[in-house]
C-alpha cells in the first residue's frame, strides 16, 4: 500500500516536471524542441567552462 502510494506521487511529480517543460517550449521557443534542447546544452557547457576556471566564483563575491 506505502509502495503504491509512493509511486503514485513519484508519478505526479513527473507528470508536473513534463509539463513545466512543455510550457517552456512552447511559450520560450515556439514549440521548436530541438531549440530548447540547443539551449540546455549550452547552458551546461558554459557552466562547465565556468566551473573549469579556477577562482571564477571568487570574482563575483568580491566584487560585492
Amino acid at each position: 500500500m506505502l509502495d503504491k502510494s509512493l509511486e503514485e506521487q513519484q508519478a505526479l511529480m513527473v507528470d508536473e516536471r513534463l509539463a513545466m517543460v512543455a510550457r517552456i517550449i512552447v511559450e520560450e521557443y515556439d514549440g521548436d524542441v530541438e531549440a530548447f534542447v540547443e539551449s540546455i546544452r549550452y547552458k551546461v557547457e558554459v557552466n562547465r567552462e565556468t566551473e573549469a576556471v579556477p577562482g571564477h566564483g571568487d570574482e563575483a563575491v568580491s566584487d560585492v
